[in-house]
């Protein structure tokens, strides 16, 4: 199964569109979809990963990959972190 910014991509062809694409179209028909952040099965619906971006709209594949890969990094490692981590986070903010 795909993952990270090919996942996305994944649905624009799926779709049948073709670039440019805008956001608000992919909220529009996809935004309760499940995309695969990481290799490790971690999911995120699009609509949340989609305004985590803050983007408008993706010009090409590069640039939905350009845009999307750091958001896709930062909810992997977000979700790597363990249980200790998780309630230092909690408890503590850090």
């Amino acid at each position: 199964m795909t993952h990270g910014p090919d996942a996305v991509h994944a649905l624009v062809e799926e779709s049948g569109w073709e670039y440019p694409v805008s956001v608000r179209r992919m909220e529009r028909e996809h935004a309760l979809a499940n995309v695969q952040v990481d290799a490790d099965g971690n999911s995120i619906m699009l609509a949340e990963l989609l305004g985590d971006a803050e983007v408008d709209r993706f010009e090409s594949y590069e640039d939905l990959v350009t845009k999307l890969g750091p958001v896709f990094e930062a909810e992997s490692k977000r979700r790597k972190v363990g249980f200790f981590g998780r309630l230092k986070q909690t408890f503590l903010g850090g």
